[in-house]
């Protein structure tokens, strides 16, 4: 009558056993985490398709978003966390300091940390995010090289793509005001020229003074700039409230992604969708500026459209662990 109990016991032990294997299976994916919605979907792309979750939710704001306790314990279990850097994530950025898991930066330096609005700047990134894919999360290395070298190419087509469509608008317009900087990357890119912006700072969360909105709007006026842009979902009152004061057109940009399948949803998308909104923005006051040409003929060709290496996906050994 002990014969089935011991061989119950014995499968059920047999079964346990392989309980905590399983487990560890899954907590040894790749494990790699984003800090944006973008990046998440850069790196999935050239991990061909392995699944990467962001840290900040999608529609959220970048620079305000506060991570939770939540956040921290998912940073600590994952093998990689690929963020933009820059002070993009906001305060995400000081929980990312203080976990011991592997952190890869997109962008260090001081220049503009928007670079995402350069496809070529994407492009020229990937070659180190491939490096931090293989060696810290594990990925096969001749199957990311595969997946880097045709997001390459897509990346380099999307840029050709976006210059023709920048071309169609006269060289005299392409001069507008932003609300923040954050069109860096992509005005250096296409050869347009950022007069001024609205508070100078790469956060939207700043406030301009009541003599500096004054101060832009006479700089404004006296150039015949008539174009104010800001980001889309963003805290953007005060660069309508120029544009009102100047008469100039008010155009809203996607600078983050949106929901999936909208037009914005992919990073392609939401390039072709800035660049179609400026495009259309600048064509309306390009046909009734003519009594201001003379104030900006003089800035379309002053950009040199010369382009800064940032150390652009750079990551050091201590990001690594």
């Amino acid at each position: 009558m002990l014969s089935p109990p011991r061989a119950s016991i014995r499968t059920l032990a047999a079964l346990l056993a392989l309980v905590p294997a399983a487990c560890g299976d899954t907590e040894e994916g790749a494990g790699i985490l984003a800090g944006t919605p973008l990046w998440a979907a850069v790196t999935s792309d050239l991990a061909c398709g392995e699944a990467v979750d962001a840290l900040i939710p999608l529609g959220a704001d970048h620079h305000a978003y506060e991570p939770s306790l939540a956040d921290r314990g998912r940073i600590d279990e994952a093998r990689l966390v690929v963020v933009n850097g820059g002070g993009v994530e906001g305060t995400l950025e000081d929980t990312l300091e203080a976990s011991p898991t592997a952190i890869h930066r997109i962008h260090r330096g001081d220049g503009d940390p928007h670079l995402w609005l350069d496809p070529l700047a994407v492009a020229d990134a990937l070659p180190a995010l491939a490096e931090a894919l293989v060696q810290v999360a594990g990925l096969d290395a001749s199957e990311v090289e595969a997946c880097r070298r045709d997001l390459d190419g897509e990346l380099r087509s999307l840029h050709a793509e976006l210059a023709d469509m920048i071309g169609t608008i006269p060289a005299e317009h392409r001069v507008l005001v932003t609300d923040h900087e954050a069109l860096g990357r992509y005005v250096e890119r296409y050869d347009l020229t950022v007069l001024d912006t609205v508070v100078h700072s790469h956060s939207s969360m700043e406030e301009p003074s009541a003599h500096d909105l004054e101060h832009l709007v006479e700089e404004m006026l006296a150039e015949g700039v008539r174009l104010v842009a800001a980001e889309e979902d963003g805290h953007d009152d005060t660069a309508r409230r120029l544009a009102e004061m100047t008469g100039a057109t008010f155009v809203e940009l996607p600078l983050r992604l949106g929901p999936a399948q909208s037009p914005t949803g992919t990073h392609a998308g939401m390039l072709r969708t800035l660049t179609d909104r400026l495009v259309d923005a600048f064509g309306d006051h390009s046909g009734h500026d003519s009594g201001h040409s003379g104030h900006d003929s003089d800035h379309g060709d002053d950009h040199d459209g010369d382009h800064s290496d940032d150390h652009d996906g750079d990551h050091d050994s201590d990001d690594h662990g």
